[in-house]
């Protein structure tokens, strides 16, 4: 079938990229992969008539300045080739406009083999769209103060309004060395919360008010080991349980402990 094979009918058929590419979509083939690369020129390619994803003009920029940078696109657009021959774009297009902003002539992309129905390019170009993942801005900072370079530093493209959060952004230290710590939520059933509620009263001693306890680590893994003796000793599954059993037996030991009156 046509769109198995690349099609690129202005270039030579001796090209030796072309050559390269077919060696392995052939392979690609024969390990059943969905889809071929593709050379094509990016003013060439069509653009979704209708994308809900929008870029601002001070990103696409960074894009575009980014491309004539490395010479190329460094991520290959996903594409389908339509009835006419031509390939439509249906994750990419703004990089495949940059790349024609910054005079690529050339691109490789990858194109899907088996037709495609009108619901089945939307339902992709919107799942490419909406699977994107978030930064932890405290992560962002720390790798964004690593670059001290001006030139790496435009190349990494955070836009202005990212970069006026980092600024605010202000880190207050437990220590002068920051703690290893872990976080552990747990969540209670209504009688469960009433239940604990007693046994918090009745400790209230041990208890300063504050609702967050800072401890060490040490402590933090001699409770996950208590908790995971517990959770065996009475079979027990979850978690939340598993302390409401800590609890019962440590209120049991308290009244224990009470002095008996005369």
């Amino acid at each position: 079938m046509q769109q198995n094979k690349i099609v690129n009918n202005e270039r030579a058929p001796g090209s030796q990229l072309v050559k390269a590419l077919e060696q392995v979509n052939e392979v690609l083939r024969s390990q059943g992969r969905p889809y071929v690369l593709d050379v094509a020129e990016p003013k060439e390619l069509k653009l979704l008539d209708k994308n809900a994803r929008y870029m601002a003009q001070e990103t696409f920029a960074n894009l575009t300045n980014n491309i004539k940078v490395d010479g190329d696109l460094t991520s290959f657009p996903l594409c389908h080739r339509e009835p006419d021959g031509k390939l439509l774009v249906i994750s990419g297009n703004h990089r495949v406009q940059a790349a024609v902003h910054a005079g690529v002539k050339e691109i490789i992309v990858l194109v899907l083999i088996r037709e495609l129905t009108r619901e089945e390019k939307v339902a992709r170009q919107l799942s490419h769209n909406a699977i994107a993942g978030k930064d932890d801005p405290v992560i962002l900072k720390d790798l964004w103060d690593e670059i001290k370079e001006l030139d790496l530093k435009m190349y990494a493209g955070l836009d202005s309004e990212t970069l006026k959060e980092l600024d605010k952004m202000q880190f207050v230290s437990i220590s002068e060395a920051v703690p290893d710590f872990r976080q552990m939520v747990l969540l209670f059933l209504p009688e469960e919360i009433e239940e604990l509620k007693k046994v918090l009263e009745d400790a209230d001693a041990l208890f300063t008010g504050d609702e967050n306890v800072v401890v060490s680590r040490q402590h933090y893994e001699r409770v996950f080991k208590l908790v995971v003796e517990i959770k065996d000793k009475y079979g027990i599954v979850n978690n939340p349980t598993a302390f409401m059993k800590i609890f019962e037996l440590a209120r049991t030991q308290m009244e224990a402990m009470e002095p008996t009156q005369a």
